[in-house]
């Protein structure tokens, strides 16, 4: 029994021999306690200034609070440290806590931003959208250097809730009681200017912090519908039902049979300030698949047009919309194939023609007359006549030319189009 007591008290002592001493904070671990309260210590302080925080530093400080953390080795610190450490922990745990419920009870007081310029240059009617839920509340501040109209809108119900107009200074809340998205609209009046804009709502969600992002994108609209507004436009239609085909024999041989010349009248139909055509010369008779697509593919360009976003029907300059259109579809050419035409305004003139009168006898359109023309397409302003004739002369003397000719016109008209938001 002696032996084992002894044996039993020698087994302690080597045991209690090799634990590791207990020591106080140092070094590294003191440095990064030190940094850890200091980090503590920035946020509480922050956490003071929550009245006046906007949402994103709201946010801000709820990330700081949830990436902090605390850790250290017990069994190496002594009793005093231990302590000091634990307490540390405590207070980053309470701390997250606070943050939350401080942010919380102070929801009224933090605004959501959703436009803030000081120094916005206006140029033309500009739009900010917004979502926003039953209980929540829309701010409105802005001043202008000019008297300007600013609107509310409620685009789900297509509803105007606020227009002020006539004055430089807009500051007004609104609540609201109905989910949905809402428009803020500023029309700076007919010439720009300068506005300090402040749009923002609050909430009393802690998710709505965040808020909800809103697309938009623009789409054909109807006359009258919900902020609808129009621009001009151009409407073409087919003249002729099917490619208008006819031949023009060689002078040479036009002395025994058929003509060298060829007469297309033209109805101009109401409204319409252009004729286009496509002209497809050759010295083959055999049609090809693409003749009398001439339509379609104006109209497909024309969509593409609208869809890119460029500059609107102009029917009384060089460059535009319709010579867009017409360089997007030219007939192949043919080296050999060649013709004249000639534009009239009368009958008279044109059976003058069609009657082999000398064409330095007749008078005729000479802007939109063409000698020698190969395959191509092109416009004929109208000029308000309503009929045109076109005139075909093939001043080759042996060989025959065979012509296609497809008509459309281009009427002007106005086209409109809305804004569409949705909730991405």
């Amino acid at each position: 029994m002696k032996k084992l007591s002894l044996y039993l008290v020698l087994l302690a002592l080597v045991s209690c021999n090799f634990q590791p001493k207990s020591k106080p904070l140092a070094g590294a671990d003191l440095a990064l306690y030190n940094r850890t309260v200091e980090q503590v210590t920035t946020i509480e302080g922050l956490l003071c200034e929550v009245n006046g925080m906007q949402a994103n530093e709201a946010l801000q400080l709820y990330a700081f609070a949830s990436e902090l953390q605390y850790t250290y080795d017990y069994q190496s610190l002594d009793s005093a440290s231990q302590v000091k450490c634990a307490m540390l922990q405590e207070r980053i745990e309470n701390l997250k806590t606070n943050i939350q419920q401080t942010v919380k009870d102070n929801l009224d007081n933090i605004p959501v931003d959703i436009y803030h310029n000081e120094d916005c240059l206006l140029e033309k009617k500009t739009t900010y959208p917004v979502y926003l839920k039953r209980g929540e509340k829309l701010h409105v501040n802005i001043s202008t250097k000019r008297a300007a109209t600013v609107k509310v809108y409620n685009y789900d119900a297509k509803s105007t809730l606020k227009t002020l107009s006539e004055t430089t200074k807009f500051n007004f809340t609104i609540s609201i009681e109905n989910a949905a998205i809402y428009l803020v609209e500023i029309n700076p009046g007919s010439t720009s200017q300068y506005a300090r804009i402040n749009i923002n709502y609050t909430t009393n969600n802690l998710a709505r912090l965040t808020p909800t992002e809103i697309g938009e994108r623009e789409v054909e609209a109807k006359s009258g519908e919900f902020r609808a507004w129009s621009v001009k436009g151009v409407k073409m239609k087919n003249i002729l039902d099917e490619p208008r085909k006819f031949t023009l024999r060689g002078q040479l041989k036009a002395m025994f049979s058929g003509s060298y010349r060829g007469v297309v009248g033209i109805d101009v139909p109401a409204g319409a300030t252009d004729i286009l055509y496509s002209m497809r010369i050759s010295t083959n008779e055999r049609d090809r698949s693409s003749d009398g697509e001439f339509n379609e593919h104006a109209n497909a360009t024309y969509r593409k047009i609208k869809m890119l976003g460029l500059p609107v029907y102009e029917s009384t300059r060089s460059a535009g919309i319709i010579n867009t259109i017409l360089g997007d579809y030219t007939p192949l050419r043919e080296e050999d194939a060649y013709i004249n035409m000639f534009v009239f305004g009368s009958s008279s003139q044109a059976k003058k023609f069609q009657d082999n009168k000398p064409t330095n006898q007749l008078s005729y359109d000479i802007n939109s007359s063409i000698m020698g023309m190969q395959s191509c397409t092109g416009r004929i302003p109208v000029k308000g006549r309503k009929t045109i004739y076109l005139g075909f002369e093939n001043e080759r003397t042996r060989y025959n030319n065979y012509v296609w000719v497809e008509l459309i016109a281009a009427q002007p008209v106005n086209e409109y189009y809305k804004t569409e938001y949705y909730i991405n």
